[in-house]
C-alpha cells in the first residue's frame, strides 16, 4: 500500500512537470518559427526594393494619375519608407494564422528606423513587434522583438560605353537606354515604355481589363507560374498580368548607350519617346 501511495503521488507530480515542459518546447519552437517567417517577409521586401531602384531613378514625383496607375516609386515617396514597408508587409502576411501570436496582428509592426534609398543605394529595413505566448505561458504578457535585413539595391543602369571625363556636351546627350532584351532605343529614361507604370487589381478584375489597345492580359511568363493571390500587377500598354511587383518583366534593367551604338545594334527609336529630341 505504501509503494503504490508513492507511485500515485509521483505521478502526481511527474506528469503535469512533463505536460508542462511539452507546453513550453511548443511555445518556444513556435516563438522562433515566427522569427524565421518575419525574417523571410522582410528579407523578400529588400530583395524586391533592390529592382525599384530602377523605377526610382528618372521617376517623377508626380500624383497618382486619374486612372489609378501607380508603381512602386510613387507609392515609396508618398508614403515614406515606413508607410511604403508597412503597406507592404500587409500585403504579403494578409491573414497569415502566425499573425495571432503577434500583439495587435498586422498593425502590431512597426519600421520605425528603417530607411530605403535615403543613403545612395542603401535598404535598411528594421522591424519591430512584441511576440504573445499561447495563453500568458510564462507569466509574461509580450516579448519585445526587433529584427533587421540590410541591403543595396541599384539602379538597372549599365554604361557600355568607354566614357572619358572629357567626352564633349554633344556626345552627353546623345544618350539612349535600352531595356534588357529590348528592340527599341528610349531617348527618356522614365519613358512610360520602359518605365511603366504599375496597377494593382483584384485577381478576379484580370479577366475584364482591357490595356490601352484593347488587349486582353495573360499570365507573365516569368510569374504567372506562380499561385497569384488577392491581387495582381498590370500596366497600361503591357499584356501580360504578374503575380510579384518584382518580377523582372515589370520592373526592367536597361543599359545606357550612345545613340549611334543603339542604331549599329539593329536598334529603333521608341514611337512614344523616340521622336522626342534630345
Amino acid at each position: 500500500m505504501r509503494r503504490r501511495g508513492s507511485m500515485t503521488v509521483e505521478a502526481a507530480f511527474v506528469v503535469p512537470l512533463s505536460f508542462f515542459a511539452v507546453l513550453v518546447f511548443m511555445n518556444l519552437f513556435l516563438f522562433l518559427e515566427v522569427q524565421m517567417r518575419v525574417q523571410t517577409e522582410i528579407a523578400d521586401m529588400s530583395r524586391e526594393l533592390m529592382s525599384v531602384g530602377t523605377v526610382l531613378k528618372g521617376t517623377d514625383d508626380g500624383a497618382e494619375d486619374e486612372s489609378g496607375l501607380i508603381n512602386a516609386a510613387s507609392i515609396l515617396r508618398s508614403l515614406g519608407a515606413e508607410g511604403y514597408l508597412r503597406f507592404r508587409m500587409d500585403e504579403k502576411t494578409g491573414k497569415s494564422p502566425w499573425l495571432s501570436h503577434i500583439k495587435k496582428g498586422a498593425s502590431g509592426f512597426s519600421f520605425a528606423g528603417s530607411s530605403l534609398y535615403e543613403r545612395g543605394s542603401e535598404i535598411r529595413i528594421r522591424i519591430s513587434y512584441s511576440y504573445v505566448f499561447d495563453d500568458g505561458l510564462f507569466g509574461v504578457g509580450a516579448i519585445p522583438v526587433t529584427q533587421q535585413v540590410v541591403a543595396r539595391g541599384f539602379s538597372g543602369v549599365e554604361r557600355t560605353r568607354d566614357g572619358d571625363p572629357d567626352d564633349d556636351e554633344e556626345d552627353e546627350e546623345n544618350v539612349v537606354f535600352v531595356a534588357e532584351s529590348g528592340t527599341v532605343y528610349h531617348r527618356l529614361s522614365n519613358c512610360t515604355y520602359l518605365k511603366p507604370r504599375i496597377e494593382r487589381i483584384s485577381t478576379g478584375e484580370v479577366s475584364g481589363r482591357r490595356n490601352a489597345s484593347g488587349a486582353k492580359y495573360y499570365a507573365c511568363e516569368v510569374c504567372g507560374a506562380a499561385a497569384a493571390g488577392e491581387s495582381v500587377y498590370i500596366t497600361l500598354h503591357g499584356t501580360r498580368y504578374h503575380t510579384t511587383i518584382s518580377c523582372r518583366e515589370l520592373l526592367r534593367t536597361f543599359t545606357e548607350m550612345t545613340e549611334k551604338e543603339a542604331i549599329a545594334k539593329g536598334l529603333h527609336a521608341c514611337s512614344k519617346c523616340g521622336g522626342t529630341e534630345p
